[in-house]
């Protein structure tokens, strides 16, 4: 005997929704954190940084390639 699969249909769509963030940013999650932090600041939220992505940006060069453990994976969506 086989569990019914239970799907509810706002989870279906945050899952969707991500789905086309990540096609969007190319699976780069650095790349949508930039998209998200700018679009908050377009709406005019005071967006707050912690001081270890302070000490990131401090140590990294801007134009370096995202590490791949950083990197949003389609199998990550997943769930």
């Amino acid at each position: 005997m086989t569990t019914p699969v239970w799907r509810d249909p706002i989870v279906a769509e945050i899952h969707a929704i991500r789905e086309q963030l990540a096609q969007r940013f190319h699976n780069d999650l650095a790349a949508y954190s930039r998209a998200a932090d700018a679009h908050c600041r377009e709406l005019g939220f005071h967006v707050l940084q912690s001081p270890t992505d302070v000490q990131l940006k401090e140590q990294a060069p801007q134009s370096a390639p995202l590490p791949e453990h950083r990197r949003l994976r389609n199998n990550d969506l997943a769930g």
